[in-house]
């Protein structure tokens, strides 16, 4: 009896050790079968795709700082070059790129109500983020943008441009400060597009161009700094478990950093509305659309769309969206007019002709047409965002395919590898201002040069960061030489930890008083 009952045990203890072997290689069936079971996504539809790692998909080389965003968009357009379409897989989501012009065309604009959504996964961040015209979605997002859009016609912008001016010329006293020396220009630049916007949407001075050190500055350009063991964290998420996101109080952003920044919009706003000021800007036309909607929809079941968060997000994401993109644009227009000083001086001798010496008004900038084409060949070679993003909000056929995309498939179209498309931008490793004049517009559609997006979801301050541009470039020729320094990188590096478009080693050029 003794020995059947050990016999039995030592057959019990085999069978749990095959059971234990048995869920474990059930786990590991279970893992793999989860992460790679998306991975037949395009050949199932017969487009040419690149071959997947399991849990990266082929995002290994962006998240271990190979390569920078910039030139991954531009490697995987070239992957692809001769197709109309190919796709990546970023950990186990299917994206499909998109590369021929009408197909851009039809996604961004002839049929951008099947794409009216960016690509943003939900997430349980805080109101003040996710209510932001860039997150927002569907009908909710339309009634947004246009109690928003006003803000930026061209009477406002007008209203606005002497304050724009008056920075302007504060920054020629800071910079002042730096004559004949070596400046890094991004940090120069943020100072004044700081200054500009919150003096311009929000009525606040930020005191950059006053002190160097502004904590306004320093909290500012915070926004989204992240730790490393933060950036593990969501990175791990995105590719593993996307939809814990929405139940993560997990950000993208720095919270404290923007906790600080809505802080101070919610306190003047809170100021206005009790001592009844009021301002032309951008902060005030939210509070009267706000103020507006909540009296219309007294007594009724209407939602109401501009709500408190919803306005701080708005205001968050045009403070944060104006200094960081403005900043960057006008610090690669720096670089390379001190790259190429015959440029520089082309553009001095422009700005002289139209304004025959006379201090720059709002009415010159139309006439600026070598200003202009400057300006929109530094976004074509520069674009701070080097990717557009859509979700398929509605069935739709890609025309002339038999593909069929479904609502929350992802789309993307590679800007970066668009704007350095020879077939499209002939020689474009060369910075050629006379693509964009009036007769070299001709040749490009419109749709092809995607520097502030296409279409409806394009970006709805485009208008104001080229004023600001165009008036600060005007200011800063007339007042400064940029020439190279020993800093200075030809050609220069992308940052290859950075989502947004930045330098390396940073932009650095030496400045002379003239």
């Amino acid at each position: 009896m003794h020995n059947y009952f050990l016999s039995w045990l030592d057959k019990l203890l085999v069978v749990l050790e095959e059971w234990k072997l048995l869920l474990f290689l059930s786990f590991i069936f279970f893992v793999y079968f989860h992460y790679t079971n998306t991975f037949d996504y395009f050949e199932k539809r017969r487009i040419k795709y690149m071959k997947p790692t399991i849990f990266f998909g082929n995002l290994l080389s962006r998240l271990i700082a190979q390569k920078s965003f910039i030139m991954f968009q531009l490697d995987t357009y070239k992957y692809f070059k001769g197709e109309r379409f190919g796709g990546i897989f970023e950990g186990r989501r299917p994206v499909l790129y998109v590369l021929d012009p009408e197909l851009i065309k039809a996604i961004t604009i002839r049929d951008s109500d099947h794409f009216c959504d960016r690509a943003i996964l939900p997430t349980n961040e805080p109101k003040y983020i996710n209510r932001s015209i860039l997150h927002l979605q569907g009908s909710e997002w339309k009634v947004v943008r246009g109690l928003v859009r006003p803000a930026f016609s061209s009477a406002r912008i007008k209203n606005m441009f002497p304050l724009i001016q008056e920075c302007t010329n504060q920054l020629i006293n800071f910079l002042d400060k730096y004559n004949n020396s070596d400046v890094e220009v991004k940090d120069m630049m943020v100072h004044l597009t700081l200054e500009i916007t919150g003096v311009c949407a929000f009525g606040i001075s930020t005191d950059t161009l006053k002190d160097e050190n502004a904590e306004f500055k320093k909290t500012a350009m915070n926004f989204n700094k992240m730790s490393v063991p933060k950036r593990i964290l969501i990175f791990s998420i995105l590719l593993f478990a996307p939809t814990l996101m929405k139940y993560m109080s997990v950000s993208v952003f720095n919270y404290e950093a923007n906790k600080r920044l809505v802080n101070i919009l919610r306190k003047t706003r809170t100021e206005r509305i009790l001592l009844g000021t009021r301002r032309n800007d951008f902060l005030q036309l939210l509070i009267d659309a706000s103020l507006t909607e909540e009296k219309d929809i007294e007594g009724t079941k209407n939602e109401r769309h501009l709500d408190d968060d919803t306005v701080d997000a708005q205001g968050l994401i045009f403070l944060i969206a104006g200094f960081e993109t403005t900043s960057t644009l006008l610090s690669f227009a720096i670089y390379q007019m001190t790259i190429q000083p015959e440029i520089q001086n082309k553009l001095r001798d422009h700005i002289e002709e139209i304004t025959k010496g006379e201090e720059l008004c709002y009415d010159h900038i139309a006439e600026l047409d070598y200003l202009d084409a400057f300006i929109s060949e530094t976004l074509r070679m520069y674009p701070p965002v080097a990717r557009l993003d859509r979700k398929c909000t509605k069935p739709y056929t890609l025309p002339g395919t038999s593909v069929q995309l479904k609502v929350n498939d992802f789309i993307a179209i590679p800007t970066y590898g668009i704007h350095m498309d020879p077939d499209i931008y002939p020689e474009p490793e060369i910075f050629k201002p006379e693509r964009f004049t009036r007769e070299g517009k001709n040749e490009v559609p419109s749709h092809l040069f995607l520097a502030f997006g296409a279409g409806p979801r394009n970006c709805i301050g485009a208008r104001f960061a080229m004023v600001i541009a165009k008036a600060t470039i005007v200011t800063l020729v007339r007042n400064y030489k940029f020439s190279m320094c020993p800093k200075t990188e030809v050609p220069i590096k992308f940052h290859k930890k950075a989502f947004l478009l930045q330098a390396e080693s940073g932009i650095w050029v030496r400045v002379e008083r003239i």
